[in-house]
């Protein structure tokens, strides 16, 4: 074909384009049921107008590392502080804005490591915690400070596979859980356990592990030297085995029947790569635990589908024993991205708050002595009309959550600002290496990596702040508080 003819083609293609561009319905045309939808030229226009306004992730991030790092050069060590405890956007937020607020959770963390102890960290949230995701990043960065190690406590029926731990169970087992899937029942007692599923030992059953060793595994994860069996309402005569490795077989009975909430435990003389738990007779199982002491280790609870709000459907008599016997002394809930395909309006909003608020007087009344820190949403992207955008009442719910969280007395990290605010979720999938998947949802391995690193050290910086008062006059850091 000859040059001219070739350019009239190309020119005679653009004139078509921009004619289906200007004429074609802003709100698309009904085809068999289907509707069909041509870009828009002023979105077209409008994109390269505000090219540069797009979410910046690595600047972002960049920011966010900085602002829970005190320059040296700055000299004032409490004007650093109280900058993070009044307008540090990255900050835990605090009721009352009380910076003392987390004293007591550090103050037991200590006594735990000193005394020979191990507290625990209970991470509920939904699909976002999968796999370990944020919740290992957490655990590895506290128990590097505090001690600790091991994976934590985990379900004796794994509903799904794990970075932090291999594990298969065979024998006579029923799975219950409190959110409902094709393997699980639901139970009539409502003895769920701290894991919001457990399972009915009726026989013998195997419990097999292998610690981590993928490279998605944080490196204390793998060290397990303590392991114990949260079990209850068993018949008399239970029996438990365990085999490490080359250890010698180490097994323990629990002659009479037990009625509420019991352990068993074992203190190994070193790490173990693998081993197996043996159980026999009759109990209700919640929960294996695989960890190293003394110090601190954090529970994954994550839940496919959850909004937060069916808690409270665990019998609370047997919850608060199970909190007491594992000394649970922080309790985080990551909900809210569940809820949102189905709030339409503030008043959906309105009605979420109120039943989370349930949430709180239920888990203040099992476990009153521990904290409670709830994580925010992540931004989330839809498509409207062809392109992706946040979903349009997420900022309102976000806001809300803070809002309803701080007036009860609930602590409460802005997960959906950390990561840049409307249109992040978008440039975290668009990023290299991809931060968050295809769904425009939930984040990759490395995208969760940030998301619990951020959320570990805006914690600790708190304790690092309790430290630094522990040095200084408490009436004389008020008073620099207070001044202008």
């Amino acid at each position: 074909m000859k040059p001219h003819k070739i350019v009239l083609f190309f020119l005679a293609l653009f004139a078509l384009m921009f004619a289906c561009w200007y004429f074609f319905p802003a709100e698309g045309v009904d085809v068999g049921g289907v509707k069909l939808r041509f870009p828009s030229y002023e979105k077209a226009l409008e994109d390269l107008r505000n090219g540069d306004s797009a979410v910046d992730v690595d600047s972002v991030l960049l920011a966010v590392q900085k602002s829970y790092e005190m320059v040296r050069e700055q000299g004032d060590t409490l004007a650093f502080y109280k900058e993070y405890i009044t307008s540090n956007p990255n900050k835990i937020h605090l009721p009352g804005d009380d910076y003392t607020f987390f004293d007591s959770f550090f103050e037991g963390l200590d006594t735990a490591a000193s005394s020979g102890q191990l507290a625990r960290i209970v991470h509920y949230g939904d699909s976002q915690l999968e796999m370990d995701r944020i919740s290992s990043m957490l655990r590895q960065m506290l128990q590097d400070r505090f001690g600790g190690s091991g994976p934590g406590m985990v379900p004796i029926l794994k509903p799904m596979s794990s970075v932090s731990v291999s594990q298969n169970t065979t024998g006579s087992l029923t799975r219950y859980s409190l959110v409902s899937d094709t393997l699980s029942r639901w139970s009539s007692t409502h003895r769920y356990g701290p894991l919001t599923r457990y399972a009915v030992l009726s026989g013998e059953a195997r419990f097999n592990f292998r610690r981590a060793e993928n490279r998605y595994a944080q490196e204390r994860v793998k060290s397990i030297n303590r392991i114990g069996v949260l079990f209850g309402h068993s018949g008399p005569g239970l029996k438990m085995s365990l085999k490490c490795d080359t250890l010698s077989l180490m097994t323990a009975s629990v002659d009479s029947a037990v009625n509420g909430v019991s352990v068993v435990s074992w203190d190994l003389p070193k790490s173990v790569k693998q081993g197996s738990l043996t159980l026999s007779g009759t109990a209700e199982i919640y929960g294996i635990m695989l960890d190293g002491g003394p110090g601190v280790t954090v529970d994954n609870v994550a839940m496919r589908g959850c909004s937060g709000t069916i808690l409270s459907g665990i019998d609370s008599t047997s919850l608060r024993a199970a909190y007491e016997n594992t000394d649970t002394r922080l309790i985080i809930l990551q909900f809210g991205g569940n809820a949102m395909p189905g709030i339409g309006s503030r008043k959906a909003i309105s009605i979420y708050m109120n039943k989370l608020e349930k949430q709180f007087e239920y888990f203040k009344g099992v476990a009153p002595w521990a904290k409670l820190l709830f994580v925010g949403p992540a931004d989330m992207s839809k498509s409207v009309n062809g392109s992706l955008v946040t979903w349009p009442l997420l900022p309102d719910l976000n806001d809300s959550l803070k809002v309803h969280c701080l007036n009860n007395g609930i602590a409460y990290w802005d997960t959906f600002n950390m990561m840049g605010g409307v249109g992040s979720m978008k440039e975290w999938v668009n990023h290299s290496p991809q931060l968050a998947g295809p769904d425009y949802i939930h984040f990759t391995t490395k995208g969760a990596a940030e998301v619990g690193s951020a959320l570990a050290k805006s914690l600790l910086l708190y304790d690092d702040f309790r430290r630094l008062r522990a040095t200084l006059s408490e009436q004389a850091v008020r008073d620099y508080l207070r001044s202008e």
